[in-house]
């Protein structure tokens, strides 16, 4: 009797836990979302990088991780990276809208394509991803954030898409002077999959 119900306890405890780290594999979004402007209105960024730029100071737990979180989140990212979730929404235009600011997604944990505008329009913001593309992994986050270790963030919620075109809602109070820097978040390992310097 005593090893029915030890094995019912692991059956409850265990399979959540599971679903929990395994279950953004199974989801795949196809979206083509409007973009706040006309695309012919937007500066293009420039993508070369001056030698002279140093590498920006990234503490996320990427580099301290121990070798067995690290066997297991590269365990979880395999598992996940090739469950594209697409999204391709188009710019939509009106007439009250800008771009506040901009950057090319770089790399941290792994490659990243694409760009990201943050988009002032009417009386909100937006941030947008344009053409970009990424691995999906367990549990990524949209941050606007203050620095590239996710200590002084607003967190956007769950990524919406691992490519295509994507609007994210932003807080139209959010300091976009202090929170310029765009970070695709891995929370259950506290790791940078890669980010943006909005500019």
């Amino acid at each position: 009797m005593n090893k029915k119900i030890l094995t019912v306890l692991i059956i409850i405890i265990v399979v959540p836990v599971v679903w929990y780290l395994i279950s953004p594999i199974f989801r795949v979004k196809k979206l083509n979302e409007p973009s706040p402007i006309v695309k012919e209105s937007v500066p293009q960024v420039k993508e070369s990088v001056p030698e002279e730029r140093k590498a920006p100071v990234i503490k996320d737990s990427f580099n301290t991780l121990t070798p067995e979180t690290k066997a297991q989140f590269e365990i979880q990212t395999n598992k996940m990276k090739d469950k594209v979730m697409v999204m391709a929404q188009p710019m939509p235009s009106k007439p009250s809208t800008q771009v506040i600011a901009q950057g090319m997604f770089m790399p941290r944990a792994h490659e990243v394509k694409g760009k990201a505008l943050l988009i002032s329009a009417e009386e909100k913001k937006i941030l947008r991803f344009e053409d970009f593309e990424t691995i999906n992994g367990p549990n990524l986050h949209i941050y606007l954030s203050s620095d590239l270790g996710g200590n002084d963030y607003v967190d956007l919620g769950a990524i919406r898409a691992t490519k295509g075109n994507v609007n994210y809602e932003v807080p139209s109070a959010l300091d976009a002077k202090k929170y310029n820097k765009v970070l695709v978040w891995c929370v259950p390992f506290s790791v940078l999959f890669s980010y943006a310097d909005l500019q």
